[in-house]
């Protein structure tokens, strides 16, 4: 006969995934993705390493999880700020401004998604260009309604999407990294406005 978990033992496995989660997330936070072992991760979920194996096969497995939940975070932040706009520009501020808050409210957050170091793994950088590659689709997506409304000047808008995003993830790395800046508000609005007259923004 077939063992059949109980709602609390299911509940109690969720459990331990999500504080192995969370460990993860906290050291990474501090480290690069190579300097988070496996024993460390387990040690600061308080579970033995071998435990950590009936929940993830290896740290690539655990890293492919961890990335996936994070963006994800990130897409709710977005939508719902994205909710009330009715056109292209201002989806595309409220998207910057959701990542701004986010990134800068959780450091954390940013370092471990923006951050593509030497060391990061394969699983990582493949996870890494996928979430890129989304943003500058959701971004493509605008500019194309900005370009059929005769609201921006004829560009490529795969080009253009790709340039908005690259170089919004560079300031915010900049600031994330020791050079925050004073006036976080003004600088947000300077970074907004940089990137909406590079789009050619009427």
């Amino acid at each position: 006969m077939a063992y059949q978990k109980t709602e609390k033992v299911i509940a109690k496995q969720q459990d331990r995934k999500r504080s192995i989660l969370d460990a993860a997330r906290a050291l990474l936070a501090d480290k690069e993705m190579g300097g988070a072992s496996i024993k460390s991760i387990a040690r600061k979920a308080g579970i033995a390493t071998g435990t950590f194996y009936l929940y993830f096969k290896d740290k690539d497995a655990l890293l492919d999880q961890l990335l996936s939940d994070l963006y994800k975070e990130l897409l709710e932040v977005i939508k719902a700020e994205r909710t009330f706009c009715d056109n292209g520009f201002g989806k595309l501020e409220a998207t910057m401004r959701a990542c701004i808050r986010t990134f800068m409210d959780k450091k954390h957050l940013a370092r471990i998604m923006l951050d593509l170091s030497p060391s990061s793994t394969a699983v990582f950088n493949t996870r890494f260009s996928a979430i890129i590659g989304d943003l500058i689709r959701f971004t493509k997506t605008d500019l194309d309604e900005l370009l059929a409304q005769d609201m921006i000047p004829q560009q490529d808008t795969q080009v253009s999407a790709t340039a908005f995003v690259g170089a919004f993830r560079e300031v915010i790395l900049s600031w994330i990294y020791g050079q925050e800046p004073t006036d976080l508000d003004l600088a947000c609005q300077t970074l907004i406005h940089y990137n909406m007259r590079g789009l050619g923004k009427k």
